[in-house]
């Protein structure tokens, strides 16, 4: 079987072998009555469809309603399902087997909603890891500690850390300023260019306006590349030709580059990995370099698939077992084996076992610590408690959700991985507290 990585983000979705590009396919859907076009075809009328264009639906990833519903397609799972198949369907291997890179933002609910469209679509789902984390491994020997990723309505930063694997330690909102905003301004400076020197505006009308954002991305990386260039437009058999410089773009991002460097400042770690996403974007090098002692590394869209198909077995589970392990951590060259988180839609976590007493989850939150409150339910940690606070942690379990809190002065650990405030949890998992601490896990007790 030759595995392939699709890495998925509400920007695009990249199918790679770790060497080459199979599909890139941005994540757009145009609905036209009961039909629906997807990728490149609806990016390319979405200018002309725009209250039927829909960006989010895997951000967004759920079963709610769409705002603009029409035929079979009436939730955001419904668009990422056709997105999916219409992916799977360009592939045409059918032996193939796909490791899926999802972005830190998600949920586990939603993946557990991507699985439930693979088994569907019956594409084998050989496991999941985070995209950040396989983006940032491919650039061993040199370790990110930091990756900067762009989405439809937001810019993420994602903290890294590495011993004998590097693990995501955090996943930080930089700004709610994304994609979708940025190329409405850059659109907007460049009509208002067109306007000024030739008289002609391109935003008039559907069609012009359409042929702008199609080669926006293009005039974007030449004016980076080489400062001033030449763009065109074609409108009534006429060619209106201006001039594009650098410093017309800048003002579109000046309240964007200023949060990133202020997110990125005092963050430990020299070395930041940036996505394909933010390639070409006008000043954003020259925004970074007011960072002393901060180098950063342009990814390729094949980076992701590159990070995990270097590090061969780690998904081999399988599909067909009715568990799908997720990893939020890889190996170095030589390191260990990462911890795996299941990700079975059909198993959830019904007890907490300590010292092989089990707690049931189903009775209400569980708090953890050397002395839980007594008007709460508690488990009294014994043993050795360095770094063991006096109400440590909090797990619960309510509408399908299992989450730990912490409440601690020195940090609670999920599966070797300090979280930050709370982190989900699944079935197997892991919580440590304190060093080398008190565990307790995850499990599940049949009737």
């Amino acid at each position: 079987m030759s595995d392939l990585v699709l890495e998925i983000n509400d920007v695009d979705l990249v199918v790679s072998d770790g060497q080459r590009t199979v599909v890139s396919s941005p994540a757009c859907a145009v609905l036209d009555g009961p039909h629906i076009f997807l990728g490149q075809e609806a990016f390319d009328r979405s200018r002309l469809k725009p209250l039927w264009t829909n960006t989010s639906f895997w951000s967004g990833l759920n079963q709610e309603p769409l705002s603009n519903p029409s035929g079979r397609f009436r939730t955001n799972a419904d668009l990422a399902h056709a997105h999916l198949e219409h992916i799977w369907q360009q592939l045409a291997k059918p032996d193939s087997g796909l490791i899926v890179a999802v972005p830190g933002t998600w949920n586990q609910e939603q993946m557990g909603l991507m699985l439930g469209i693979a088994s569907d679509l019956d594409i084998p789902v050989l496991g999941m890891v985070d995209a950040a984390v396989a983006a940032g491994i491919s650039l061993e020997p040199d370790l990110p500690a930091l990756h900067l990723d762009l989405q439809q309505q937001r810019i993420v930063l994602t903290e890294l850390e590495s011993d004998d694997q590097l693990s995501r330690a955090g996943v930080f909102v930089v700004c709610e300023t994304g994609l979708s905003a940025l190329r409405e301004n850059w659109a907007n400076i460049v009509a208002d260019i067109f306007v000024r020197q030739t008289r002609f505006d391109p935003l008039h009308k559907a069609a012009t306006e359409q042929q702008l954002f199609n080669k926006l991305d293009s005039w974007l990386a030449d004016v980076e590349s080489g400062g001033n260039t030449s763009i065109d437009l074609e409108a009534d058999d006429k060619t209106y030709t201006v001039q594009l410089g650098v410093d017309h773009l800048l003002s579109a991002s000046s309240a964007v580059y200023p949060q990133i460097v202020q997110q990125v400042r005092p963050r430990q770690g020299r070395l930041m990995a940036i996505s394909h996403r933010m390639a070409g974007f006008p000043g954003l090098k020259e925004s970074l370099g007011l960072i002393d002692g901060l180098e950063s590394r342009w990814l390729d869209e094949n980076a992701a698939a590159r990070g995990v198909l270097a590090r061969p077995g780690l998904c081999n589970s399988g599909p067909g077992n009715g568990e799908v392990g997720f990893l939020s951590s890889l190996p170095l060259s030589g390191g260990s084996s990462p911890a795996r988180i299941a990700m079975s839609s059909n198993t959830k976590p019904s007890h907490l076992l300590y010292r092989a007493r089990a707690y049931s989850l189903s009775d209400g939150p569980l708090v953890l610590g050397i002395d839980p409150p007594e008007n709460e339910r508690g488990v009294k940690l014994v043993g050795v408690l360095d770094g063991v606070s006096r109400k440590h942690c909090t797990v619960k379990s309510a509408k399908g959700r299992t989450t730990v809190e912490d409440h601690s002065s020195y940090g609670t650990f999920v599966n070797g991985r300090k979280i930050t405030e709370f982190a989900e949890l699944a079935l197997g998992d892991v919580i440590r507290m304190g060093s080398p601490g008190e565990t307790v896990q995850l499990i599940s007790i049949g009737d």
